[in-house]
C-alpha cells in the first residue's frame, strides 16, 4: 500500500473549495514517479537584461526578484486573492494561482507554489528565469508580463538602467531520468537550504523525504497522485553512500517588506555525490533538478544539475 498523500473527501456547500483548489485536491490519475517524470510539463520565461550579469552571483538577488514579481502580480489581482482567499474570477487571477496557498494534501504537507525562479549570468548580461509547472502554465502569459514589469520597475542593477533586450518562453515535455546510473552528482547552481535532518551529512533519508514531499505536492499541478510511497524511498536512501565534502555553507541576508527588517539566510553550495543502488531514487532526483530542492525554493534556492558519474 502506498504511503504517499491520498486524495480525501472534500466539503460541499458554503465551505466548498474553489474549483481550482478542488482540482488540486482531487487528482484524476495515480502514477508512479517514473511515469510522472515521463509526463511532466513545464514552461520557462527567460528575460535577458543588459549589463546585469554581476548580480547573478548574489544569493539575495532572487529574493528581490520574487518580491518585484509578486508586487507586479498584485496590480492585476482580485480583492479576494489579495486578502488571502480564493480568487472569485473565472479564470482566477495569476496572483491567486501562483502566490496564494492552496491548502494541505496531508497533515503538515502544504501544496507547493507551482513556480521557481532563478538568475544566471549570460556573459555580461543577466538571464532572469521563471518556471511554471503543469496546468499553472495556463497563466504563463500573465506571469511573463508580471516578471517583465517587476524587472523593469522593481529591480535596481549596478549597471543603472534596466533594459530587457529579449524575452522568450520555452516549453518542456518530460524529464530525462538517468536510469541505471550507479553514481550521480548534484551540482548546486544556487544555495540549497537544508534544515536539521534534511542535511545529507546526517544521512540521505531526510533530504529524500523533503524532496518527495515537494514532488508529491507539485504532481497535483499535473492532476496526478504519486503512487510511490515515502517508506520505500527512505529505505532506498539508507542504502546510498553520500559524499557531502563538496558542499560549503554560505550566508547572506534578505530584506522583508512585510516584517520591515533584514532576515538572515544560509545555504549550501557545491557538489553532493551519491553512490549505490540509485534506481528507486533516480526519477525523484531528476524531477528535483527541475523543481529545486530544500526550503525557500521560490527565493531561487536549491537549483541543481543532476548528472551521472563514470
Amino acid at each position: 500500500m502506498s504511503d504517499s498523500p491520498l486524495p480525501t473527501p472534500l466539503p460541499d456547500g458554503p465551505q466548498a473549495l474553489s474549483p481550482l483548489d478542488r482540482r488540486l485536491m482531487e487528482p484524476v490519475e495515480s502514477l508512479p514517479l517514473a511515469a510522472l517524470a515521463d509526463g511532466w510539463f513545464h514552461q520557462t520565461v527567460t528575460l535577458t537584461v543588459t549589463g546585469g550579469g554581476m548580480v547573478a552571483s548574489d544569493p539575495a538577488f532572487a529574493g528581490r526578484l520574487r518580491g518585484a514579481f509578486e508586487r507586479a502580480l498584485m496590480t492585476g489581482a482580485s480583492d479576494g486573492a489579495l486578502a488571502g482567499g480564493p480568487c472569485p474570477w473565472d479564470p482566477p487571477c495569476a496572483y491567486g494561482v501562483l502566490v496564494r496557498e492552496h491548502g494541505k494534501i496531508a497533515s503538515g504537507l502544504t501544496l507547493p507554489r507551482p513556480m521557481v525562479m532563478r538568475a544566471a549570468a549570460d556573459g555580461a548580461d543577466l538571464a532572469v528565469m521563471l518556471t511554471l509547472f503543469g496546468f499553472a502554465c495556463d497563466w504563463i502569459t500573465a506571469a511573463a508580463d508580471a516578471l517583465t514589469a517587476g524587472v523593469r520597475g522593481g529591480i535596481t542593477l549596478p549597471a543603472g538602467e534596466t533594459r530587457i533586450v529579449e524575452r522568450r518562453v520555452d516549453s518542456f515535455d518530460g524529464v530525462t531520468v538517468p536510469m541505471g546510473a550507479r553514481a550521480v552528482a548534484l551540482d548546486f547552481l544556487t544555495p540549497v537550504c537544508l534544515r536539521g535532518s534534511t542535511d545529507p551529512r546526517q544521512g540521505l533519508a531526510g533530504f529524500i523525504g523533503a524532496l518527495a514531499n515537494r514532488v508529491f505536492g507539485l504532481a497535483r499541478w499535473h492532476d496526478a497522485h504519486v503512487l510511490d510511497g515515502r517508506r520505500p524511498l527512505l529505505a532506498a536512501a539508507d542504502r546510498v553512500r553520500v559524499d557531502a565534502t563538496g558542499l560549503h555553507r554560505t550566508h547572506w541576508r534578505r530584506g522583508s517588506v512585510k516584517q520591515d527588517r533584514w532576515l538572515p539566510m544560509e545555504g549550501e553550495t557545491g557538489t553532493l555525490i551519491l553512490d549505490g543502488p540509485l534506481d528507486p531514487l533516480l526519477p525523484l532526483l531528476a524531477l528535483g533538478a527541475v523543481v529545486h530542492a530544500g526550503a525557500r525554493t521560490t527565493f531561487g534556492q536549491g537549483a541543481y544539475r543532476l548528472h551521472a558519474l563514470e
